[in-house]
């Protein structure tokens, strides 16, 4: 073939039929039949029921232990307030304290 443009031509047909079959190949893909289930599809979907199952759980788990964290938050809380207010009532009950400033008892004279 020492036809340039038969040369041209040639390699533009190929081109176009590789795309063509390309084109072809993705839009109908072949899958295989859907009567029968693959194992992994089926262990994998129950797997997902299983983690969903464990995460309704932990869930609850975790509410619970939340409700019981701010019950004893709270209580914590009131007996912190109730510690304060007895030590305001200790600290108004006192006697308060005198600063007096006094002169030194002793006296240091140089010569």
């Amino acid at each position: 073939m020492t036809s340039h443009v038969g040369r041209l031509y040639s390699i533009a047909a190929a081109l176009f039929i590789f795309f063509l079959t390309w084109v072809a190949i993705g839009a109908r893909p072949w899958a295989a039949s859907s009567s029968t289930k693959d194992a992994r599809l089926v262990a994998l979907t129950q797997r997902e029921q299983r983690l969903r199952h464990e995460s309704a759980a932990v869930q609850r788990l975790v509410k619970h232990r939340w409700a019981v964290y701010h019950t004893q938050l709270r209580k914590r809380q009131s007996q912190i307030a109730a510690a304060k207010q007895a030590q305001a009532q200790a600290v108004a009950a006192a006697p308060s304290v005198r600063v007096v400033n006094l002169p030194p008892l002793t006296t240091t004279r140089t010569s």
